[in-house]
């Protein structure tokens, strides 16, 4: 049998690039294929920035794959010479007997994470926009802050293909055919062998494997950017990313990284819908209405009107735990699915861990929790589905 490449990627987002820079290091053959190119905003990857934390909310079984993600940015980032990490810090606010704040402390504690609890009073003197409410708490987490998602998926693209990695763009999936010696991709106008393949479509997952519907849902997220009546009030300095849940509200901000504007996300769904290729990206005004005395109460100083909206997708599994596995039903496919909100900050970690999977390479890690529910059987990918 004549192979074009020993693994195939089927989808360039963070999952996929980073997948494929970590079999290129390798020296194994490599074949990816994406309907854009890396680096687009029209999946779960969009909106400029995304947080990278440490001291975890989720719980601290994260951690350790949190802490070798950051030592596989700054790896990328030294065979690149390109920033792509900022560890301008985190600051984490909510009732000190909340759920919320003990995963934080907990993570903080075992696992020795660089970490200051700061009173109201401190908060104040160093973070002045910040108002502590009586039993609320503030922990700052030093070895957090953000990564620029474009900017660090096309340089994991790049760093694949100096290594060899053949990435094909613009180029839409229509089927894959899978056996027991290997994967056969189709597009519309050429078909691959590949050994073994690595599906990283992230919401566009159920077009595929339509079964994965059941264990995963796609939701709708709203970013907003805000300008600000002193940028100065705002720089990373005197505002590191901000994670807070208080009165009712889970939210998080991030401070003026493009020299204008600062963006405001309100944690959790904006909204459930059935295919990737229909995300409404229209942001009706009643959003921002509801957004204005979240801004007022807690953001002072940023003018509460947003400068620019966006609309954006993730897809949950109900566990809130991503999917990184072998297909039960296929040895040859590896799926990653369903990152729940954990996916971007740790893509580096988990194409690694897909790349040995995919080599069937052991890891060092405890991967229980994303485990693959049983899918049956395959879906094709419609005609229209992947088109750009």
């Amino acid at each position: 049998m004549t192979y074009d490449a020993d693994i195939g990627v089927v989808g360039l987002g963070a999952m996929g690039c980073m997948t494929a820079w970590r079999l290129a290091k390798r020296s194994v053959s490599v074949l990816g294929w994406d309907r854009l190119a890396p680096g687009h905003d029209q999946s779960a990857c969009g909106g400029e920035s995304r947080i990278f934390r440490t001291a975890y909310k989720e719980g601290p079984a994260y951690v350790p794959l949190l802490i070798k993600s950051r030592e596989l940015w700054r790896e990328l980032e030294g065979e690149t010479g390109i920033d792509l990490l900022h560890l301008v810090g985190a600051l984490s606010i909510a009732h000190e007997d909340s759920d919320y704040m003990s995963n934080v402390i907990a993570s903080c504690r075992d696992y020795e994470i660089d970490h200051e609890v700061l009173s109201p009073a401190q908060v104040k003197e160093r973070y002045p926009v910040h108002t502590l409410y009586r039993g609320e708490v503030a922990v700052l987490d030093r070895w957090a802050g953000y990564v620029r998602p474009d900017r660090a998926t096309m340089t994991a693209a790049r760093r694949a293909e100096a290594l060899g990695a053949v990435l094909h763009r613009y180029t839409p999936i229509r089927d894959i055919q899978f056996g027991a010696d290997g994967a056969t991709v189709c597009s519309d106008t050429k078909e691959w062998r590949v050994r073994k393949l690595v599906l990283t479509l992230g919401p566009w997952t159920r077009h595929l494997l339509p079964a994965t519907a059941e264990s995963h849902k796609l939701v709708r997220i709203v970013l907003a950017w805000y300008r600000t009546e002193n940028e100065a009030r705002f720089r990373a300095d005197v505002f590191p990313v901000l994670l807070r849940l208080s009165g009712g509200l889970d939210f998080c901000a991030w401070p003026i990284i493009d020299g204008d504007t600062m963006k405001v996300a309100r944690n959790g769904s904006h909204g459930i819908f059935d295919d990737a290729a229909k995300l409404d990206r229209n942001v009706s005004p009643e959003w921002f209405v509801r957004w204005r005395r979240m801004i007022r109460d807690y953001l002072p100083g940023v003018i509460p009107d947003p400068v620019r909206i966006g609309a954006y997708m993730d897809s949950w599994t109900e566990s809130g735990n991503a999917v990184i596995d072998t297909h039960p039903d296929c040895s040859n496919l590896v799926t990653l699915y369903g990152f729940s909100g954990h996916g971007f900050k740790l893509s580096p970690i988990f194409g690694e861990i897909a790349a040995k999977l995919a080599l069937e390479e052991k890891t060092e890690h405890d991967l229980s929790i994303f485990k693959s529910p049983k899918l049956g059987p395959f879906g094709a990918i419609p005609c229209d589905a992947m088109a750009p």
